[in-house]
């Protein structure tokens, strides 16, 4: 009888910590998934940088020869000093900067990375998708209203009085590429946009 009661109170122990570990486990995967559904969330939030186009027309990508059907002749092409040179879209030592009025891309062979516009430069240029326009008339208030949660996430830069930039992912989920977007405090208008590719 004692043997008995000795082995019940073992199994129903056993079972007791089977219960908490299965609790624990339950508990532990309700958080895996909340922080997931957080994640997802927040990384909702992006312009799919395969659909963007220049002035309605040139992809992100594309070749050197569309471009200058596009955008005319380029006012400069510059070979960098390689070794100055962190990251690039190509990560080559061949590649060369592009700069039309207002736009920067990256060159290799016939292919053209987009980097950068400058809108106060070049007003005339645009960027668009399926869904939205980028411009010089874009407002802080339609990015906000666009992008709440990228819109509460400012940059932090030397003018912070005068501009304000922001970082929005270039596809869904977490990406280390991003578009920076930066305003005008006073004005509220888009200054630029930026293909940022990190270290």
């Amino acid at each position: 009888m004692k043997y008995l009661f000795t082995a019940v109170m073992l199994l129903s122990l056993g079972c007791g910590q089977n219960a908490k570990n299965t609790n624990a486990a339950k508990s532990t995967t309700d958080t895996v998934k909340a922080l997931v559904i957080t994640k997802a969330d927040t990384n909702g939030e992006y312009i799919d940088w395969y659909k963007v186009k220049l002035n309605g027309n040139l992809p992100m990508l594309s070749s050197f020869k569309a471009s200058g059907k596009e955008l005319g002749k380029p006012d400069s092409v510059v070979t960098p000093r390689y070794e100055d040179v962190s990251v690039s879209f190509f990560n080559g030592k061949t590649f060369k900067y592009v700069y039309y009025k207002g736009l920067q891309f990256e060159t290799e062979n016939d292919s053209l990375a987009f980097s950068r516009v400058d809108f106060s430069k070049n007003p005339k240029l645009f960027l668009t998708t399926d869904k939205i326009k980028l411009s010089p008339a874009t407002t802080l208030d339609e990015f906000k209203k666009l992008f709440p949660k990228s819109a509460n996430e400012a940059l932090h830069g030397t003018d912070m009085d005068k501009r304000a930039s922001f970082r929005l992912n270039v596809a869904k989920g977490n990406t280390d590429d991003a578009w920076i977007l930066e305003f005008d405090t006073v004005s509220g208008k888009l200054l630029s946009v930026d293909y940022f590719i990190p270290d």
